[in-house]
């Protein structure tokens, strides 16, 4: 169980269930990286967790079964095309007009419906109470995360690599010319040169083959 806090209020997110319905989170996250927000502060792409109950004392942890991504906005900016939560405020407010006024103010959909009127099976909108706690990981953990999954899951991955020598020549044709010769130098004699190898996110290293062939020979 972690211990949140979200203004003066004090949090108690419990441990994830372990039911077949409530998977492990994605890309290797545990709930050591979530924080608190109130609805209203869940940023676009913060990993939505769990939500905490409005009794008073201390409030439980309702945790989400698969945590979604949110992409929060008003209800009125909603796209969903019907879905079981927006006919429930619509009931709400046509039950009592003055209502109308309160959505605004008093709720806020973290993430649209994934499927629109007469789709079954499709995740509602999650409409929540703009104050009420939920627990987050924020969306540069989760983006950092994925990267790092990605990375690991696929080990193939991209490096320029560049070779650069110093020649005396009378134009570049001829600096070319015996930039060439060196190379094909290096095959025939074993003496291979230094590489300077740039990856896909701009770190640069230096290796120097010489001093690899070296070791190996020396083994």
């Amino acid at each position: 169980m972690r211990t949140l806090t979200v203004g003066s209020e004090t949090l108690h997110l419990t441990d994830r269930p372990t039911a077949p319905d409530y998977p492990p989170l994605p890309y290797g996250l545990t709930l050591d990286q979530a924080v608190a927000v109130h609805a209203h502060e869940v940023k676009s792409g913060d990993l939505v967790l769990a939500d905490f109950s409005d009794e008073s004392g201390t409030r439980r942890a309702g945790h989400i079964p698969t945590p979604y991504p949110a992409d929060p906005h008003a209800l009125r900016d909603c796209p969903c095309e019907g879905c079981e939560e927006c006919d429930d405020v619509d009931t709400w407010t046509l039950g009592d007009h003055s209502r109308v006024g309160d959505v605004g103010w008093r709720f806020v959909c973290l993430s649209p419906s994934e499927h629109g009127e007469g789709d079954e099976g499709g995740e509602p909108c999650a409409i929540e109470l703009r104050n009420r706690p939920i627990a987050v990981i924020p969306a540069d953990v989760v983006t950092a995360a994925e990267k790092a999954a990605e990375e690991a899951a696929s080990p193939v991955r991209t490096f320029g690599v560049m070779w650069s020598a110093d020649f005396e020549a009378s134009s570049p044709q001829e600096a070319a010319q015996l930039a060439y010769e060196q190379l094909k130098s290096y095959a025939a004699d074993g003496w291979p040169p230094e590489l300077e190898i740039e990856d896909e996110n701009g770190h640069t290293s230096v290796i120097d083959l010489n001093a690899t062939q070296q070791k190996e020979g020396s083994r």
